[in-house]
């Protein structure tokens, strides 16, 4: 994990894995981050997301895609 991480602040909790990817940065469309997580490449807090519909509640959350993408997600 790299010492400095961008942070991002988010409103609109519970919010789908896909539409928070695209809303980070992260991911440049809904459907591209749908491929990233059927690919295995998406972990939040270190645990691989490997379902689509997953909703992330309120809080604050280290997510990463890939290899080298990483952010401080705070959602509310």
């Amino acid at each position: 994990m790299p010492d400095e991480i961008d942070e991002v602040a988010l409103t609109g909790a519970p919010m789908g894995i896909a539409a928070l990817l695209k809303a980070a940065g992260l991911a440049p469309s809904g459907s591209e981050a749908t491929r990233l997580i059927d690919g295995g490449g998406v972990r939040i807090d270190s645990s691989v997301v490997s379902d689509k519909s997953l909703k992330i509640g309120a809080g604050t959350y280290v997510v990463q895609v890939g290899k080298r993408k990483f952010a401080r997600v705070t959602l509310s």
